[in-house]
């Protein structure tokens, strides 16, 4: 599956769609009166904007784009993102780990049954010394060939139990 490079002009665009369609989805509930569910609305957009926020803390720019730009560039894929960052420095190579998080993806879209839903949970967490990404596939998978391992400054596990998969990516 090929991707054509996302530029900074389609990021906003398709960053105001998404806005657009919550605010759209709020004033449904306003309009029926349903302030439950417009309220739980807005607090999930709210915390999911506070999680994408929170990524800048990483200090590892590249990988930050590849993680706030993944459901567009991987559309087979739905999201969920968490983040606890305490700021530091990072040792790690931020371009390897962006690029190792795209060829793991692009790796698994290959073997995913386009019939199937799918939703990554993407966990980042990081102290003053260490970060860690962590992410959990719900969905029927394949075998990929991707040994645990420690690729340019930083360490991969990978651990298969039923219909999910969790890869980590750790480092200093």
């Amino acid at each position: 599956m090929e991707t054509e490079k996302l530029t900074v002009g389609k990021a906003l665009k398709f960053a105001r769609h998404d806005f657009l369609n919550e605010l759209q989805l709020m004033l449904l509930y306003m309009d029926l009166e349903d302030t439950p569910n417009a309220r739980r609305t807005l607090l999930e957009a709210t915390e999911r904007m506070r999680h994408i926020s929170m990524l800048e803390k990483l200090h590892m720019p590249k990988t930050e784009v590849w993680l706030s730009t993944f459901e567009w560039n991987h559309t087979v894929f739905s999201k969920k993102i968490k983040c606890n960052i305490v700021a530091g420095n990072r040792v790690a190579e931020d371009y390897a780990v962006a690029d190792y998080l795209e060829q793991l993806i692009c790796a698994i879209e290959k073997v995913v049954d386009p019939l199937e839903e799918y939703i990554v949970h993407i966990d980042v967490g990081a102290t003053q010394d260490e970060w860690s990404i962590q992410l959990t596939i719900e969905g029927p998978l394949s075998e990929i060939p991707l040994k645990s391992q420690t690729v340019e400054g930083f360490q991969v596990s990978k651990i298969c139990k039923d219909e999910q998969w969790t890869f980590t990516l750790s480092g200093q």
